[in-house]
């Protein structure tokens, strides 16, 4: 699921390929007109009969061919940043999450995650978290940029849900809880490309990345993926 920050009513690569073939074809008229303007003058030359076009219409069918051309290149590249915008602004639903207090204990949270996978809910787990925030990581595969605009969007992997304490000496001192999202903590693919990813020409960087924020009664959570990593937001906002 994505985020509808910019909906549009048409396929912005179908009007991209009718742009792109209009721009061919006006072209191909214009070489066309100037082969055909450069044949008449060589025949003239050799005082061969020649049926007249007057400078006028000659005139007026450069300039079609030209505003042809034009609006065909400013559809093109209308097109174009549309899709940029769109493919470098995209934030895809990747998890769903309720976290409460749980009343008359302190500094314990019951989370609810519900993983979304390409728009599709999964089940939802329930973990029971100590410390003041939930926190929520995994791993991060940015595509180049031209990648993003040709629609490669970023690639991630949930791996853990934890509380976390937002003061450090209470990170040392008292109980952690952290659960694993995964059944392979050591995926050998993610542990390949963390290593080696960055030689890869089609790679821009390969990371983790945690989101966190504090518990509500009240407000559930969105957790996106963009082409920077994980954010986090209030639903409905």
């Amino acid at each position: 699921m994505d985020c509808p920050m910019l909906a549009l009513p048409f396929e912005t690569t179908l009007v991209m390929g009718i742009a792109l073939v209009s721009l061919a074809l006006a072209l191909g008229f214009l070489e066309f007109l100037l082969v055909n303007r450069v044949r008449r003058l060589v025949q003239r030359f050799r005082h061969r009969p020649v049926k007249h076009i007057s400078i006028s219409q000659n005139v007026l069918r450069f300039l079609l061919i030209v505003l042809w051309m034009a609006c065909s290149a400013a559809v093109l590249f209308l097109a174009a940043f549309v899709q940029s915008f769109q493919n470098f602004t995209k934030m895809e639903l990747v998890a769903e999450v309720s976290c409460t207090p749980v009343q008359d204990e302190s500094e314990v949270m019951l989370l609810e995650l519900t993983p979304v996978i390409s728009g599709r809910k999964q089940e939802t787990t329930g973990f029971l978290l100590h410390g003041d925030q939930w926190a929520l990581e995994g791993n991060i595969l940015k595509w180049d940029e031209w990648l993003n605009f040709a629609g490669l969007h970023t690639t991630y992997k949930l791996t853990r849900v934890r509380g976390r304490y937002t003061n450090v000496h209470d990170e040392v001192t008292k109980p952690p809880s952290v659960y694993s999202l995964v059944e392979e903590e050591e995926d050998p693919r993610w542990r390949w490309l963390y290593k080696y990813g960055y030689k890869l020409r089609f790679l821009d960087a390969v990371y983790g990345n945690t989101v966190y924020t504090y518990p509500s009664e009240k407000s559930t959570y969105e957790v996106f993926v963009t082409t920077s990593g994980f954010s986090v937001k209030v639903a409905g906002k």
